[in-house]
């Protein structure tokens, strides 16, 4: 079973399992892209529609769906605070 689900196992919400479905899609995502990121070809950049930036908006619900729990998902926070950071840029 994975985080996203055992996160969302105890709320039972259409909303949590709508957003389960949501991060688990967004993190096989992101590791494509920053695995593309580190092989240094140049037409994966970051973009409006890359993943750091759906991370943002993630993260903020997951947070509202998720309370305190969201504080486990460490790797979807730590990306969604990468968004101001210099490893993203827009086009």
């Amino acid at each position: 079973m994975n985080l996203y689900a055992m996160l969302s196992s105890g709320i039972g919400a259409a909303e949590s399992t709508s957003l389960t479905t949501r991060l688990a899609a967004w993190h096989d995502a992101m590791v494509a892209h920053e695995r593309r990121l580190r092989s240094g070809r140049t037409g994966d950049a970051c973009d409006d529609e890359c993943p750091h930036v759906e991370a943002q908006t993630l993260w903020a619900e997951a947070l509202d769906t998720f309370g305190p729990r969201a504080s486990e998902l460490a790797f979807l926070r730590s990306r969604a605070q990468r968004i101001n950071g210099s490893r993203v840029k827009a086009k």
